[in-house]
C-alpha cells in the first residue's frame, strides 16, 4: 500500500456511466468544487439509462478542468487509480455492496459514499465518509484531502477490515461454519 502523504491528491470515481450511479452527481460535486481533482474510469452504457445519457456525461466530463476521464479502462488500470488515489467516491443512489469499495479497502484507500453504506460498515468502522448530500460530500472530501493522516488512519482500518471480513482465510471459515451447519 501506498502512503497516503506519498499519493496524489486526487479523488477516484469508477463505475459505468449509466443513471444508477449517478456521474451527474460527480458532475455536479465536481463543478462545485473546482480545486479538487478527480480521475474518472468508465465507458458509456445504454444499460438503465435513456439514449444518449452517457454521451452527455461524457461530453460534460471533459469539459471540465479538474476532471482527467480516462473512459473504460482495464480493470487492473481502474485498480491502479484507485490504489493511487486520496479517496473513492461512490455517487451511486443504490447498490448492493460495492465491488469498487473493497478493492479501494484493500489498498487503503478511504471511501466518500453519498448514500450508499452495505449495513453501515463504513460509519461502524470508519472506512471513510457516508455524506448524505452533495455539500457534505465536498466538504468531507475537503477535509480528508487535507489530512493525509486521517486517510492514513482510515487504510489501517479499512485493510484490517479487508482482513477480518474478505481475505481468503475469512471467507473459508464462513464456508466451513456453513457446511458443518449442514452436516449436524
Amino acid at each position: 500500500m501506498k502512503a497516503h502523504a506519498k499519493r496524489a491528491k486526487y479523488v477516484a470515481w469508477v463505475a459505468m456511466l449509466r443513471q444508477p450511479k449517478r456521474p451527474d452527481v460527480l458532475i455536479e460535486i465536481a463543478r462545485k468544487a473546482p480545486t479538487v481533482r478527480f480521475v474518472v474510469c468508465g465507458g458509456p452504457t445504454s444499460h438503465r439509462s435513456p439514449p444518449g445519457y452517457g454521451a452527455r456525461i461524457v461530453e460534460a466530463l471533459h469539459a471540465l478542468p479538474n476532471v482527467e476521464y480516462r473512459g473504460q479502462v482495464a480493470p487492473e488500470e481502474a485498480m491502479q487509480v484507485i490504489a493511487d488515489a486520496a479517496m473513492l467516491l461512490s455517487t451511486s443512489d443504490e447498490e448492493g455492496f460495492p465491488n469498487t469499495f473493497t478493492q479501494a479497502w484493500s489498498v487503503g484507500t478511504p471511501v466518500v459514499s453519498l448514500k450508499i453504506d452495505p449495513d453501515h460498515i463504513i460509519e461502524r468502522v470508519g472506512l471513510g465518509m457516508v455524506s448524505g448530500s452533495i455539500d457534505r460530500a465536498i466538504a468531507d472530501i475537503n477535509a480528508l484531502m487535507d489530512s493525509s493522516q486521517r486517510r492514513e488512519e482510515i487504510a489501517v482500518r479499512a485493510q484490517q477490515h479487508i482482513a477480518e471480513a474478505h481475505s481468503e482465510a475469512a471467507v473459508t471459515a464462513v464456508f466451513e461454519r456453513a457446511l458443518r451447519g449442514l452436516h449436524s
